[in-house]
C-alpha cells in the first residue's frame, strides 16, 4: 500500500509508502490518507499519532510529473476542485483532537512541509530538508504553509522563506521554531514511537481540549478566557480528571484512560 497504517498499543502510525518516488503523493493517496484520519479520529483506543515516510525521504509534495508528460492548461474552477482535497487533509490533521508526531527525515517538500507544520511536535532527522518549493513553480503556498509559518517563525521570516525558496536544514528549522529536536538519522522513529508513547499514556481528552486552545483565533484575551472557561469545565468532569484528583490523594502515578 502506497499509505500503511499500523498501530502499536495507543500510537498509529501512518506512513507514506512510495520510496522509489520518494513519497510523492497521488491521488489514491490522499484517499488513503484520508481514510486513515477518518479512521484515527473515530477510534477512542488510538490516543496519539506518527506521521512519517518510508526510505530516505519525509515526502516530495505532490506528485506533479505524473506519466512524465507536461501537464495541461488547468482552468481556475479545475484548479479550485484539485487542490480542495489537498487542503482537507491538512485540515483534517491540524484539527485532529489527538497529538501527532511528524518524524521527517530527507525532503519535506512544498505540501508535505504544510502537513508536517500542522502536527503538534516534529522531530527531524539530521538529514532533513524543508523545502517550500511553491513560488519556484509560480504556484502559492498551498495547505495553509504561510498561516503555519508565520505562526511558528513569525512573518518577516515567513515571508523570506515562502518568497526566497529558502530550503532548511533540520538545525535551521530547529533554530527558527520549526521543529522540537534533531535526531541522528537511525534514531529517528526510535525517539518518535518514545514520544508518540508518553502523549499517549497522557490525558488525551484534555490535551485535544489544549489543542483547541491552541487553534482558537480569539481576538482578545477576554474572548480567549471564555473559550478557556469552557473547556477546563469539560475537562475537569473528565474520568482522567477523576483518576488525576485520586492519584494525588494516593501518592500514585495516574493511569489515564482518554477520556
Amino acid at each position: 500500500m502506497d499509505v500503511e497504517f499500523s498501530l502499536q498499543g495507543a500510537v498509529a502510525t501512518v506512513c507514506l509508502n512510495r520510496p522509489e518516488k520518494l513519497n510523492a503523493l497521488t491521488p489514491d493517496m490522499l484517499t488513503m490518507l484520508m481514510a486513515h484520519l477518518d479512521r484515527i479520529e473515530r477510534d477512542p483506543e488510538i490516543r496519539a499519532v506518527i506521521l512519517t515516510g518510508a526510505g530516505r525521504a519525509f515526502c516530495a509534495g505532490a506528485d506533479i510529473r505524473g506519466s512524465g508528460a507536461a501537464p495541461p492548461p488547468m482552468s481556475v474552477s479545475h484548479a479550485h476542485q484539485s487542490m480542495a482535497v489537498f487542503q482537507q487533509i491538512a485540515l483534517r490533521l491540524y484539527n485532529l483532537d489527538k497529538p501527532v508526531v511528524a518524524a521527517v527525515r530527507g525532503v519535506a517538500v512544498g505540501i508535505a512541509w504544510s502537513y508536517a507544520l500542522c502536527a503538534d511536535l516534529l522531530l527531524a532527522s539530521d538529514t532533513a530538508q524543508f523545502i517550500p518549493a511553491f513560488l519556484m513553480r509560480a504556484t502559492l503556498p498551498e495547505g495553509g504553509m504561510v498561516h503555519l509559518l508565520a505562526r511558528h517563525c513569525g512573518e518577516f521570516r515567513a515571508k523570506e522563506i515562502m518568497y526566497l525558496n529558502r530550503k532548511l536544514t533540520a538545525q535551521e528549522a530547529l533554530a527558527c521554531g520549526l521543529a522540537n529536536r534533531v535526531v541522528e538519522d537511525d534514531k529517528l522513529m526510535q525517539a518518535s514511537e518514545e514520544l508518540a508513547a508518553e502523549l499517549a499514556a497522557m490525558p488525551t481528552f484534555s490535551i485535544g481540549l489544549t489543542k483547541q486552545l491552541f487553534r482558537s483565533n480569539a481576538g482578545s484575551m477576554e474572548e480567549f478566557l471564555v473559550q478557556e472557561l469552557n473547556s477546563v469545565a469539560l475537562a475537569v468532569n473528565s474520568e482522567d480528571a477523576a483518576e488525576g484528583r485520586l492519584a494525588a490523594r494516593e501518592k500514585r502515578t495516574p493511569t489515564f484512560k482518554g477520556r
